[in-house]
């Protein structure tokens, strides 16, 4: 009798980066905060620590919330 092949089992290989991507990311992550916790830094909150591309995306969100106001409420009134 012949023998029957086994089923192989299906592999998903985005779901193993994805995985390995959180693993290392959480392992750096970890890493980072325990040297900054031994040179005592204390990190910062609010806009002082943005880079440069998120300093212009709160720009333009505060921009464009401006002229939503002057659109609809300024502009109603006259």
């Amino acid at each position: 009798m012949a023998k029957k092949a086994g089923k192989k089992k299906a592999s998903n290989k985005s779901t193993e980066w994805i995985a390995g991507y959180i693993s290392a990311n959480r392992a750096t992550s970890e890493e980072n905060e325990r040297r900054r916790k031994e040179e005592g830094f204390k990190e910062q909150k609010g806009l002082k620590n943005l880079n440069s591309t998120e300093k212009v995306y709160v720009t333009v969100i505060v921009l464009g919330l401006i002229g939503i106001f002057i659109r609809y409420v300024v502009l109603k009134l006259i």
